[in-house]
């Protein structure tokens, strides 16, 4: 293995450390509880180095799995997914569909919008994601092909609202974002019908929307 290799695993490990550590009963619940690790500084130099270094098609299956988690426990500064070249987000998000947690899946959906990434090449990877069984994953794919103005966005937009479950009205809000940024025709009806939700979150947004300040 190159230095670069060693020296990421080696960062890798001791945040594995720390987690187990600080954590013996179990990962907790919710997010934010890696922002307490102090060590992200030398993980994030450790993996500019490694991609610059070492491109992804030459990784083991063990450093594949280190990279993933990673990338999954990097879930509130996203500094390993923006780090990663824009030539690799494509494979590392193949990569982690076949093995990766949803944190890490979300974060590479999120930088497939990037138009430095081919459409040819993110649009399908991203096609793939928005049929993700985690709603967030999902979401943020559908997000990107909307930013991208992909054709398949309104359509899987649109499924996205028609599907969402009752107590996630961020999926809905979600679609209205997409289609109003598309100029979708779709959109009036569906404003129509966040109107009339008797979810508050909702019908706010919706009239967000109406006033172009919606985010």
């Amino acid at each position: 293995m190159s230095a670069e290799v060693d020296a990421f695993l080696a960062e890798a490990a001791a945040l594995a450390a720390w987690i187990e550590q600080t954590y013996p009963d179990g990962r907790p619940d919710g997010g934010e509880w890696e922002c307490g690790y102090d060590g992200w500084p030398g993980l994030y130099a450790a993996w500019r180095r490694l991609v610059a270094t070492c491109p992804l098609p030459a990784w083991s299956p063990a450093l594949r799995a280190a990279a993933l988690e990673v990338l999954a426990r990097d879930n509130e500064c996203q500094q390993i997914a923006r780090a990663t070249p824009r030539a690799d987000v494509v494979a590392l998000s193949i990569v982690a569909r076949a093995g990766g947690e949803h944190d890490a899946r979300w974060q590479l959906a999120i930088e497939l919008a990037d138009p430095a990434i081919a459409a040819a090449a993110a649009e399908p990877e991203l096609v793939i994601l928005a049929d993700d069984p985690d709603e967030y994953v999902r979401r943020r794919a559908v997000q990107s092909l909307a930013r991208r103005h992909a054709a398949t966005a309104e359509s899987l937009a649109v499924r996205e609202w028609r599907a969402a479950a009752p107590d996630l009205p961020w999926t809905r809000m979600n679609a209205l974002w997409c289609l109003h940024h598309l100029g979708s025709a779709a959109l009036p009806t569906l404003l129509a019908e966040a109107d009339a939700s008797p979810d508050p979150l909702l019908r706010d947004y919706a009239a967000r929307v109406r006033a172009g300040t919606a985010t």
